[in-house]
């Protein structure tokens, strides 16, 4: 009897767990042409899914960036050199900072940018296809004024 009971046990639970278990994440690095300070990528994913760019930055540059995405469902956060999504705090979240910016970078290394979609969204696993504007710029431009 106690095997019976076990196995819709087991059932509930597995059924249960989370999908992000079975999440895929994709990485690629960025490079620019010779002679320009800006790319565009583009790409899709799906469900608890997300993408993660790599791109190597000087202290001081300005990463500006602009995301869309089919339903403004593609969020993006940033994070420092040898810092992980899913280990370490993003410098910049983009659930909270949004979609358009611009970051002054702290330190010279290899930065992750990852593409992803909130919980809501990756749980009902709709497909996200996304372009992100990148342009590093040595130093902050002012307005003229």
């Amino acid at each position: 009897m106690k095997n019976i009971i076990s196995v819709p046990l087991l059932s509930v639970l597995v059924s249960f767990s989370s999908l992000s278990a079975f999440a895929k994440t994709f990485q690629e690095s960025i490079t620019f042409s010779k002679g320009t300070d800006q790319k565009t990528q583009t790409g899709s994913f799906k469900g608890y899914d997300d993408i993660q760019y790599k791109i190597y930055a000087k202290k001081g540059q300005v990463l500006k960036f602009k995301i869309n995405s089919n339903k403004n469902l593609a969020n993006i956060n940033f994070f420092s050199p040898n810092s992980k999504p899913g280990r370490d705090e993003a410098i910049f979240i983009g659930s909270t900072g949004g979609q358009v910016g611009e970051l002054i970078l702290p330190l010279s290394g290899e930065y992750t940018i990852q593409v992803y979609q909130m919980r809501n969204s990756a749980r009902q696993n709709q497909k996200v296809n996304f372009q992100l504007n990148i342009q590093i710029q040595n130093e902050l431009k002012h307005a003229a004024r």
